[in-house]
């Protein structure tokens, strides 16, 4: 059985929903999200000779639109850049915050649970909440926790991506976590 031709004409109906929602629900902004999938297009219609039919045409397509994805974080992170002597809004320095040796959190800093969030909020309110956060992180923080807890790549698939020694991506990510814990906490998770 010989497989079926791809039809470009058809994939906007055939896939274009679909494809939309999976980049809003990685990058959280409408026209970046149609951008993106009209640059999925583009880029397929270029590659269209390429195409073996290995997998369906869905697939292929995602795997450009995720491909797009991982581009759009890669140039949102060189907007901005994190200085390494940045110290955190309230003056405390990473090392109140992490231990050293891995990481994680120090005892009295580890966030407290959010078990009761869902007691709290609905879960709708708690991913509007959530995805306000992610929003005021910086350009190079937003892509780095995109591309690590979102599409969760390794750190080493983010150094080469980005182009971030492996010192300066740990640098980030804790800061983004910083952030996020401020951020979430002044709406009143996490805190007991």
């Amino acid at each position: 059985m010989t497989p079926a031709t791809p039809v470009p004409a058809l994939w906007p109906d055939r896939f274009g929903d679909e494809l939309y929602r999976f980049a809003l629900s990685r990058v959280s902004d409408a026209d970046v999200a149609e951008e993106l999938v009209q640059e999925t297009f583009l880029s397929a219609l270029d590659g269209l000779t390429t195409f073996r039919a290995e997998a369906s045409e869905r697939t292929w397509l995602f795997v450009i639109l995720r491909r797009k994805i991982i581009d759009h974080y890669r140039r949102q992170a060189r907007a901005t850049q994190v200085s390494l002597d940045d110290l955190s809004e309230n003056g405390a320095a990473e090392a109140d915050f992490f231990t050293p040796e891995n990481g994680h959190w120090t005892g009295p800093q580890a966030p407290a649970s959010w078990l009761n969030a869902d007691a709290a909020l609905e879960q709708q309110e708690l991913h509007e909440i959530l995805q306000r956060c992610q929003e005021r992180l910086s350009p190079q923080q937003g892509a780095v926790f995109a591309m690590r807890f979102v599409e969760e790549l390794s750190a080493e698939e983010i150094c080469q991506e980005l182009g971030l020694s492996s010192a300066n991506y740990w640098v980030i990510v804790h800061r983004a976590k910083l952030q996020l814990r401020r951020c979430l906490e002044k709406h009143g998770l996490g805190k007991k």
